[in-house]
């Protein structure tokens, strides 16, 4: 019961966080949904693991994290899009599915187009960083423990990162569409 109810708690306050991190790791809203609810599963199993006092956005956004490279690891090498069959609807036509969280919608409106396909661009690693960062605001500190590395090397990735974003950033206000 308690350990259901941590659960629950933690899915109504965290979920939607959760969804828009793994999101924008993946760029896919079925990967993300995936990703969010395997996390949930792995917080229902380790919940007293859990340190009351510390951030429990970090500890979940670490979760996301370790799955999503656990989830590039094994496909590593394989094809990565199927091919819809003849058969199958290839858009929705314009009308979104109700069930469907427009997060297309939220993230367009918290980045401007030139940064969302600048971010795109970057590698998963480098936007994860970029990410929790200048979107999320994390310390260095928080990002070393999520990302499982050190400081300096999170400062690192980041000067990367930024550097990389900014050539994009200015190649792509630049070049006509």
């Amino acid at each position: 019961m308690e350990q259901t109810a941590f659960l629950e708690r933690a899915i109504n306050e965290y979920g939607k966080a959760t969804y828009n991190y793994a999101y924008r790791l993946t760029q896919n809203e079925a990967d993300a949904r995936d990703l969010t609810q395997e996390a949930f599963i792995r917080v229902y199993r380790a919940w007293r693991s859990f340190k009351p006092g510390t951030s429990f956005l970090s500890w979940i956004y670490r979760i996301v994290t370790n799955l999503h490279r656990d989830e590039l690891r094994r496909r590593k090498g394989r094809y990565q899009e199927e091919i819809p069959e003849d058969h199958e609807l290839q858009e929705h036509g314009g009308n979104r599915p109700l069930a469907v969280e427009p997060i297309e919608e939220y993230v367009e409106s918290q980045l401007s187009e030139p940064v969302s396909k600048a971010l795109a661009d970057l590698t998963t690693e480098q936007r994860q960083i970029v990410l929790l960062a200048d979107v999320e605001g994390y310390s260095y500190q928080e990002i070393a423990e999520i990302a499982g590395c050190t400081v300096g090397t999170v400062r690192s990735r980041l000067h990367r990162a930024r550097g990389q974003l900014r050539g994009l950033l200015t190649r792509y206000m630049t070049s006509p569409s």
